[in-house]
């Protein structure tokens, strides 16, 4: 672990922020020089074990970490705090992605901690040494309201709810897979770009020249096969399907469907099908939307999630300017 420099959000850097290793109730906070493989392992493994049994729970791999951490564009590493207790062994962490061309907030991952390590001040303590390393606005991932104390912990803190997602859940199929010979899929597409553009355009509302970006971050992320982004050339429409596996289970996201309404549960049930082909042990949804395209498909409402932004920026209705898109579409 090492010093780290203030960031600067006009993409220069600041004076050097001294890495003290501060002890709290034990435990030495430091930043990480890098992501290294089996810093990405420790990650993995203590955030599943941080996840397991609630909305958000899913497979959580080292290559996932690397990714979703990492800007997608850039290369650049995020800005990590690692804390460690006396034996060396990884009790939290907490992390900022740096924002991408186009994004007006940074993604905060964390903290995350150790439950032997809960009710110790430890997790304030990463999230106060991250948020005072960056000088970006921020916001955070999904936030379960089914996590003991994780919303009460970011409102606490003085951080106020950005937008409110539905998580929905299907398990493994229980009858026959639905046929699989009709799915259209972004293998051997010439124009994926264009295609991308013209929906991100039509049906998400987002402009042409994200277009390219917004599917560099898609096939950066660890989840992402061309075969699981399904297309339906007749409207132009597509379901972004995210397939991940660690070595106690698997999973399929439907991370983004841009489609009018009609077509909607159609391309949700060939996501379904395709994680019953792939023998996918479930399949997640993350959407903003109304839930309704995704019941008729076949899946359950399992639980909400808010995400909130960080206290320094204005609240809508408070002379602010809210940006719930964060200047495209993200992966979850």
């Amino acid at each position: 672990m090492s010093d780290i420099k203030r960031v600067d959000p006009g993409g220069g850097d600041r004076v050097a922020v001294p890495d003290t290793r501060v002890s709290t109730a034990g435990y030495r906070i430091g930043f990480a020089d890098d992501l290294s493989a089996g810093l990405c392992e420790e990650a993995a493994g203590l955030a599943q074990q941080c996840i397991t049994g609630c909305s958000d729970d899913r497979p959580v791999s080292a290559s996932l970490v690397r990714s979703r951490l990492t800007n997608a564009l850039s290369g650049e590493p995020p800005v990590l705090a690692l804390a460690r207790d006396g034996s060396g062994a990884l009790a939290g962490w907490c992390a900022v992605r740096r924002p991408e061309p186009g994004e007006l907030r940074a993604r905060l991952w964390g903290p995350v901690v150790a439950p032997s390590a809960r009710r110790t001040g430890l997790g304030q303590r990463l999230l106060e040494r991250v948020v005072g390393a960056v000088e970006w606005p921020l916001v955070t991932t999904d936030v379960p309201l089914d996590r003991p104390g994780a919303a009460a912990f970011f409102a606490g803190a003085g951080w106020w709810v950005l937008y409110t997602v539905t998580v929905l859940h299907r398990p493994a199929p229980c009858g026959p897979a639905a046929r699989v010979d009709r799915l259209v899929t972004a293998e051997g597409v010439d124009d994926l770009a264009g295609y991308v553009a013209r929906a991100a355009q039509r049906f998400g509302g987002h402009a042409p020249a994200s277009a390219q970006a917004t599917l560099d971050r898609w096939r950066d992320d660890a989840r992402f096969r061309p075969e699981n982004l399904l297309l339906d050339p007749a409207t132009g429409s597509l379901l972004l399907a995210l397939a991940q596996r660690n070595a106690a289970t698997s999973e399929l996201l439907l991370a983004e469907v841009w489609a009018p309404q009609a077509v909607r549960p159609r391309l949700i049930e060939d996501a379904l099908a395709l994680a019953d082909r792939n023998a996918l042990a479930a399949v997640r949804a993350v959407t903003r939307d109304n839930p309704a395209p995704f019941v008729a498909g076949g899946m359950s409402v399992l639980g909400t999630c808010h995400l909130f932004a960080s206290p320094d920026e204005q609240q809508p209705g408070h002379g602010g300017t809210p940006d719930p898109a964060q200047g495209g579409p993200a992966c979850p």
